[in-house]
């Protein structure tokens, strides 16, 4: 009988290199879990923001319009899960305050100007004083123009621009209903 010790300690290492291969590949794996994980709730949170701010504009332009109800300050939902609650600092006041909401502002502008890219109508919206900075602007009217189409108020044309609704847009969207 041969000594086989040689070929099992040769087989021993040969497993332990395949073992911290699969560690060192599943230490990879999850840190781009966790990369993927943290850019994804971070984009969550910029959006949650751009959402309070919005809310905290149509409140204040409630209260300075006069209209005589305030809508509800909602908390926002699952930050205090992940990371402790943030002291939020007023922001600076704009010089004017909107005086409608910023669907109906975007649909007067088409209406008044015909097609326009999303970037003309964030400037726009920035120069009304419905944002504080270009970032949040951006977010904001993006949002409020996914959902101003999904309404069929406005439309998106093949070339990425926004334009009023066609009478034709808006009696296929009633018999669509």
């Amino acid at each position: 009988m041969r000594d086989i010790r040689g070929d099992l300690q040769d087989r021993a290492a040969l497993l332990e290199e395949q073992i911290n291969a699969q560690e060192a590949q599943f230490d990879t794996l999850i840190e781009q879990l966790k990369q993927e994980h943290d850019t994804r709730l971070e984009d969550l949170r910029a959006e949650l923001d751009a959402v309070s701010r919005l809310m905290e504009l149509e409140c204040r332009r409630l209260e300075n319009g006069g209209a005589g109800h305030r809508a509800p300050v909602h908390e926002p939902v699952g930050q205090a899960v992940h990371q402790p609650q943030q002291h939020v600092q007023p922001q600076p006041q704009a010089q004017r305050q909107p005086q409608q909401p910023l669907a109906d502002f975007l649909i007067r502008k088409l209406n008044e100007a015909g097609a326009m890219p999303r970037d003309d109508l964030r400037r726009l919206a920035l120069q009304e004083g419905y944002f504080a900075d270009a970032e949040t602007a951006d977010r904001g009217v993006h949002t409020t123009l996914i959902n101003v189409v999904k309404a069929g108020l406005i439309r998106q044309l093949p070339n990425g621009n926004f334009a009023p609704a066609t009478v034709l847009d808006t009696i296929r969207l009633r018999r669509a209903m």
